[in-house]
């Protein structure tokens, strides 16, 4: 009778298991590899992210509400990984996660707005995340969130008239682009 109820529980167990799917993998500075996963749920998606062989939650900054959504962006950016969902209007909630490639140690940058990112402005100390105003809850053409290496990430973006100086930085662009079915961007 034990070993028929411990069978029933492990059968229980494995049917209502979490299945998680790739939306996209990007290589980080030390070589290692992160992952956007999504578990689907009746609503939409929920997020998680792959890190070192360790999943956890894609939305580290808001721990205790559960995003659920649709992937409204998932893209490689030199070597971190861009993501954004829409989980509903007008706000899309995002990412951006690298590994500093001096030290290796992970860095990322949370937001949520009413459009997608554009620009990402990077180097061994900082990142910057630039954003067009379509909501203009303030009155400035762009918001960019700050992380620095020393300080992590800023508390709220700043909003500026003209996109930040490039000096110093590299400035990336940030697609448009759905993610490929693949699940790949190399």
């Amino acid at each position: 009778m034990r070993l028929t109820t411990l069978g029933l529980l492990l059968f229980t167990a494995t049917a209502n298991a979490t299945q998680l799917t790739l939306v996209r993998s990007c290589p980080l500075d030390d070589g290692s590899q992160v992952a956007l996963l999504a578990e689907s749920t009746v609503e939409g998606s929920r997020f998680h992210l792959k890190i070192d062989g360790t999943v956890g939650t894609a939305f580290t900054d808001m721990p205790d509400t559960d995003f659920i959504g649709n992937v409204a962006l998932a893209k490689c950016v030199d070597r971190s990984l861009v993501f954004a969902i829409s989980y509903g209007p007008p706000y899309l909630k995002g990412a951006v996660v690298r590994k500093n490639p001096v030290s290796h140690r992970l860095e990322r940058i949370d937001f949520s707005e009413k459009a997608l990112p554009r620009w990402l402005y990077v180097n061994s100390r900082e990142m910057q995340l630039v954003i067009p105003n379509v909501g203009y809850e303030v009155a400035s053409r762009y918001l960019v969130y700050h992380y620095s290496a020393s300080d992590g990430q800023s508390p709220e973006p700043a909003a500026r008239d003209a996109l930040p100086s490039k000096r110093g930085f590299e400035k990336l662009a940030i697609s448009r682009q759905m993610p490929r079915s693949s699940g790949h961007d190399k």
